[in-house]
């Protein structure tokens, strides 16, 4: 299993630094791979970062989140990690509470992500399966904002993107999604038959959950955090836990 950080701007923010560098020492005994343009200066994070390995995509992925998500549909993105089974997509928005990164990669699930705080009756079911208007597609992709930590298993979502060329081409190109990784992962694969192994919503919720006022336990109650929190900024980055 290998840890995948991809980088928008080599010129990190200080939250973004913060995170990363709690990334790094939470998850240190994985292997550590920076996703990155290949027109990035990424002379400092070399420095900085010395036992991370830099893969580098063509820089168009990394203008936006958006072109990024584009990025995270294609099969060629996934096949460059084919010598491992499972990648964790850390995106810089995420923070890791407590490593249970192997427990998570034994539990024969393919796809682990927070899930949308949106009640599942929200769209219904026969909705779901014919497919969602484009109003319907933006609301739900607001509610991907900031939901950069997922788990995935390599060859299953090969084999997804290959089965579903055109519905990912689709996504790829629909300008008015940011966050059409997500919609893609969470509509697609099982719309008509499982094609991917997803867990119940309780036991995402054990996975990740997007933090809120709500999701604040004690700050001593280990078992009753997730692995990850999502929606990580400035404004609630203060007295997060890590339990090592």
């Amino acid at each position: 299993m290998s840890v995948v950080v991809p980088i928008l701007n080599p010129v990190l923010s200080t939250i973004e630094r913060r995170i990363l560098d709690h990334c790094v020492a939470a998850l240190g005994k994985y292997s550590l791979i920076f996703v990155v343009s290949d027109q990035a200066d990424v002379a400092g994070l070399k420095q900085a970062y010395e036992r991370a390995v830099f893969v580098s995509f063509s820089d168009k992925y990394f203008k936006t989140r958006s072109t990024l998500a584009s990025l995270f549909l294609m099969e060629g993105f996934y096949e460059r990690f084919s010598w491992c089974e499972f990648l964790l997509i850390h995106e810089l928005n995420s923070w890791i509470v407590k490593d249970e990164l192997h427990y998570w990669c034994k539990q024969g699930y393919d796809f682990l992500r927070a899930d949308s705080e949106r009640e599942p009756g929200f769209f219904d079911f026969l909705g779901r399966i014919r497919g969602l208007s484009d109003q319907q597609m933006q609301i739900m992709d607001t509610d991907f904002a900031g939901n950069g930590l997922f788990l995935c298993h390599i060859e299953r979502f090969v084999n997804t993107l290959k089965r579903k060329k055109s519905e990912a081409h689709a996504y790829r190109h629909n300008a008015l999604l940011v966050h059409k990784d997500a919609l893609f992962w969470e509509l697609e694969p099982n719309r008509f038959w499982p094609g991917l192994r997803r867990p119940t919503r309780i036991v995402q919720k054990r996975f990740s959950v997007k933090l809120s006022d709500q999701v604040r336990p004690g700050m001593n109650e280990r078992e009753a955090w997730p692995f990850g929190l999502t929606g990580i900024n400035d404004q609630n980055i203060e007295g997060l836990p890590h339990f090592a």
